[in-house]
């Protein structure tokens, strides 16, 4: 009898202690859990805060920004900035003008720019500056976008600074558009998109 107890005892026992190491196992089981989770969502976060710099086009540091609105201003801003020095710094160079708006600008916008691009072709426009030996700079003064509604209406205020033999001459220029969300691509990193292009004023000073 005591021998059939001690038996009943044992399995008792090792019942019991298998019974631990199962919750132990789940209790471990949903603690990793819930740390993956948590890891998870702030690896997100984190790479939501993450935004580019771009110079030119291209990426130069991610930088973590945690105000949304400040990033998305800096973000479209960006972008216009970006396009006008692309479209609109010129150097008495073909290839170079060709470069800059044929493999990067032109990406950065709807066919507004390209027609706008291909009436500047049929006035000879980027000829002569090649042929004049002088050069075109971009100056922004400010740029105000609307956030309220979508596509987000925009227009840049700035100046071209025209260089000729040492001298600089000046010209106003403002400009209108809106800005779309689009896929990033090699060619447009921002994943912006400039539609309904305009040059409102572009005149000496």
């Amino acid at each position: 009898m005591d021998g059939n107890y001690k038996i009943f005892n044992d399995l008792s026992k090792i019942g019991s202690r298998s019974n631990k190491v199962l919750y132990v196992s789940l209790i471990l089981t949903f603690v990793s859990t819930v740390l993956n989770i948590f890891y998870t969502y702030k690896t997100n976060e984190s790479a939501k805060n993450n935004f580019y710099l771009l110079d030119n086009g291209q990426k130069l540091a991610a930088v973590r920004i945690k105000d949304y609105r400040r990033a998305v201003d800096i973000l479209c801003e960006g972008h216009i900035v970006n396009f006008h020095e692309l479209f609109f710094a010129l150097e008495p160079d073909l290839r170079h003008i060709k470069r800059n708006i044929e493999g990067k600008a032109l990406y950065m916008a709807d066919h507004s720019v390209q027609r706008l691009y291909n009436r500047l072709i049929d006035q000879n426009y980027y000829e002569d500056i090649a042929k004049s030996g002088y050069s075109i700079e971009i100056e922004k003064d400010s740029i105000f976008v609307d956030y309220s509604e979508y596509p987000f209406p925009f227009r840049f205020f700035g100046k071209q600074r025209i260089l000729k033999s040492g001298n600089a001459e000046y010209r106003n220029m403002i400009t209108k558009g809106y800005l779309v969300e689009t896929s990033s691509t090699p060619n447009n990193l921002n994943g912006l998109k400039i539609i309904k292009f305009d040059v409102l004023h572009n005149q000496d000073l």
